[in-house]
């Protein structure tokens, strides 16, 4: 994988980073696959376990329709409020796979590391802003066609706006994928993107969500966008979310759900 074209930007970004200060708590955004542009106290960490199905949902550089069904069984997602402007994220599933013609297939997926770190916190003008970093290991098998067997890399810009009635959140950013594809030794650059709203049911105990997200430019068998829905409802010290989602892309999935729970916790011995 060619990182050089991301290296310039990346420093930047990161110094950005290093110079400006904030405190907030970061939302759950579950269903959705937007992040916050909060971040978790200091010592402080949440995990979800998850579970989702997606219906015609490509694998990356995957030019061929084989009714690709892909299920989480589960997805685990542990964020670690690791100082006052940074958060550690890791994400990771295990995979099972239908294709037309292939049996069941099962196997661990990805593993992504992920680092936020707070650029702004909300003032009375403006909104939060944190740097996202993070990078998509290999782990996958490629043969079985659960990953790429590429590093991936993604630098993203997140915002958050909080009003009395809702949220709004802005994902923006750049995805920098490693090309599989035999006899290609490059990359594929995509602007990644990603907005929603965030709205307070019942008593504020149901939030409803709703995002439009995606993946343009590079090479068009990349590209993807998906319109979200779902809702969270607290249950105690957990939160459970459930929500969908349907494709507007030829290579994005038909459709799919998804579920899990999440719970906060704090960090032993006060990392």
């Amino acid at each position: 994988m060619n990182f050089r074209s991301a290296k310039g930007l990346t420093a930047c970004l990161i110094l950005a980073g290093i110079l400006l200060a904030g405190t907030a708590q970061a939302a759950i955004l579950e269903p959705t696959g937007l992040q916050d542009g909060q971040l978790l106290p200091k010592n402080s960490a949440e995990l979800r376990v998850g579970f989702s199905y997606a219906d015609g949902l490509h694998n990356q550089f995957q030019r061929e329709n084989r009714n690709r069904r892909l299920m989480e069984v589960p997805s685990l997602t542990l964020n670690l409020g690791l100082g006052e402007r940074v958060e550690g994220q890791i994400l990771y599933s295990y995979l099972h796979l239908r294709e037309d013609g292939q049996g069941d297939k099962w196997g661990s997926g990805d593993v992504t590391l992920g680092l936020k770190v707070r650029l702004l916190r909300e003032g009375l003008h403006l909104p939060a802003v944190a740097l996202r970093l993070a990078t998509k290991l290999p782990n996958a098998d490629e043969e079985k066609d659960f990953g790429t067997d590429e590093a991936d890399i993604y630098i993203e810009l997140l915002t958050t706006r909080n009003f009395q009635n809702f949220s709004l959140y802005a994902n923006l950013g750049v995805a920098i994928l490693g090309d599989p594809r035999p006899g290609f030794s490059g990359q594929d650059d995509l602007f990644k993107f990603g907005f929603g709203v965030r709205v307070p049911l019942a008593a504020e105990r149901v939030d409803a969500l709703v995002s439009i997200e995606g993946m343009e430019g590079g090479e068009s068998i990349n590209r993807r966008g998906a319109l979200r829905a779902g809702v969270q409802t607290y249950l105690g010290r957990f939160i459970w979310d459930l929500g969908g989602s349907v494709g507007y892309k030829s290579k994005s999935e038909d459709w799919s759900v998804r579920t899990g729970l999440t719970t906060r916790f704090s960090l032993p011995g006060g990392w």
